[in-house]
């Protein structure tokens, strides 16, 4: 029995019904243990596991990042280069570096930030760490554990040519490769249907674009959706649609006074044969020193042309640039992006109000409110602000839930605009209009923030009790001074109810409350 391990030697002993000879005969299958091989009780036999880090967080972008440094041949990177590249390589969803947004930073989560995960690589043994000021490499088990993350991603590693232009760079993209490259048609599912009638394009990775008329009072004709729906066969130009709440997605309308801005067209001229289609940014953006990155970054997830300029109004528009005189026109769409924090700051010192109104008057139709960052962990004046910039203003608001997806987010709405033009330059009619150039485009919105007596009266308006922002606005569109709204009530002698309730007749935007507030403003006794 010496040779039996001794749990299962008790175990036989005890059992009923077995003898000397079955124990003597179980001893040959113990010949080569004689200890007590069951783990101890209360506890989990345990295994190595080594540490991979999930799909677009920080860690896994900063590990490819060092892996992609060694294989052009750096061997190192210091601190705040590795996130600048970490950032600017979009296979993060969070930001890495601390957040720069001038807004008070009232939550727990803020003093976070992807860098931390850098204490977990070192524990890990994946990174190492050196020097003063700090050096990081990867280990030799940090390069294994970053070829896992790359070929979980799926992206192709090898390196290609960034098309960064200037503002003075005549370079085209090739029509071949707009039509026909992966990005732009395999990769984004973008499908044509070329006939004489409208031809549908359909984008299944994007969440797409709610076409919104900010001119425009008329109702709106069907949808031309972008994703998951079937192709529209009628005959007929595109329209564009109110805004949808739902899944954005790009829309059109009956081409009425509605209808898109074009870039002038020659004869059998083809939209992607003419011209080439830039997206810039601004340079102002809180991309900060990032921007040149992020342009390059986008411009290495696409085929398209991405510049950084210094505009007069947004963060973001897209310019059709000829390819023979190389003239440049503003396509009729514009972006606003605010990360969550930044717009509560600009709530609270009414930046907010100032923005949405520049970029209703700058002349473009089609006005994109970006939004990034997690609106659960916001004030409910952020949650309260989209909603009326989207329902009320008639902008299309979208959400992204960090900086890397903000980039994929530019990317798929440049995809959509080349298409929504590539479709519609061909068929619309002489009467549509013509897009500015952008010299002046820039002109206009400069000359907007020059203060005039209509703004200052909606600001003076805003002020009177229950008189809301659009309230404001109706009033001043009705009665661009306070002298006009003054012989407004003249008129109606000394009628006090009907002139109490006068603005409230004029425009269902204004209340009872504020008709008779604004009333006794301009034209009540004291």
């Amino acid at each position: 029995m010496n040779r039996l391990p001794q749990s299962v030697s008790l175990d036989l002993q005890g059992t009923r019904g077995v003898g000397t000879w079955l124990i003597n005969h179980m001893k040959s299958f113990f010949e080569k243990s004689s200890q007590d091989l069951s783990p101890a009780k209360g506890k989990k036999a345990k295994g190595t596991k080594s540490y991979l880090p999930r799909k677009n967080t920080a860690a896994y972008a900063i590990l490819i990042t060092l892996h992609r440094a060694k294989t052009s041949g750096k061997d190192f990177m210091m601190k705040q280069e590795l996130i600048d590249a970490a950032e600017a390589s979009g296979l993060s969803r969070d930001a890495i570096g601390p957040n720069k947004s001038k807004a008070k930073q009232s939550y727990g989560k803020d003093w976070y930030t992807g860098w931390s995960c850098m204490k977990t690589l070192l524990s890990n043994r994946l990174v190492t760490k050196w020097s003063n000021p700090a050096k990081y490499m990867l280990t030799q088990e940090g390069e294994g554990t970053a070829r896992d993350c790359l070929s979980r991603s799926g992206l192709d590693d090898s390196a290609r040519p960034l098309t960064i232009i200037g503002a003075h760079n005549t370079s085209a993209m090739d029509p071949s490769v707009a039509r026909h490259s992966p990005e732009l048609v395999s990769d984004s599912s973008l499908t044509k249907k070329k006939s004489n009638c409208y031809r549908q394009v359909q984008a299944t990775n994007y969440e797409g674009i709610i076409c919104c008329d900010s001119d425009s009072e008329e109702p709106c004709g069907k949808d031309i959706p972008l994703k998951g729906m079937e192709p529209i066969t009628s005959c007929g130009p595109p329209d564009i649609s109110r805004p949808f709440q739902g899944t954005p997605k790009l829309q059109s309308s009956t081409m009425g006074s509605a209808k898109l801005a074009m870039p002038p067209r020659r004869a059998n001229e083809n939209f992607l044969e003419a011209y080439e289609v830039i997206l810039i940014l601004d340079d102002r953006e809180k991309f900060g020193s990032r921007s040149r990155k992020v342009a390059d970054n986008i411009c290495s997830l696409s085929h398209f042309a991405v510049d950084v300029r210094q505009l007069p109004v947004g963060d973001g528009i897209w310019i059709a640039r000829h390819k023979e005189d190389h003239k440049e026109y503003v396509l009729d769409f514009i972006v606003e992006r605010k990360e969550v924090m930044d717009l509560d700051g600009s709530i609270e010192d009414n930046r907010y109000r100032d923005q949405k109104l520049r970029m209703k008057r700058c002349g473009l139709r089609k006005l994109i409110y970006l939004v990034e960052g997690d609106l659960n962990r916001a004030p409910k004046r952020v949650k309260t602000a989209c909603f009326t910039t989207e329902i009320l203003d008639g902008f299309d608001v979208q959400r992204t839930t960090g900086f890397a997806d903000t980039q994929k987010r530019y990317v798929d709405l440049t995809r959509s605009v080349i298409a929504y033009y590539d479709a519609s330059f061909s068929i619309v009619g002489k009467a549509s209009p013509v897009c500015p150039t952008y010299d002046d485009f820039k002109r206009k919105c400069y000359d907007l923030k020059k203060k005039t007596v209509s703004d200052i009266f909606g600001c003076q308006l805003m002020q009177v009790p229950q008189v809301t922002e659009e309230a404001a606005q109706a009033v001043v569109e009705l009665y661009p001074t306070p002298l006009l709204l003054a012989k407004a009530y003249s008129i109606l002698g000394g009628d006090t109810s009907a002139q109490e309730k006068m603005l409230k007749k004029k425009n269902e935007m204004v209340n009872a409350g504020a008709s008779r507030n604004i009333f006794h403003l301009i034209w009540g006794d004291g």
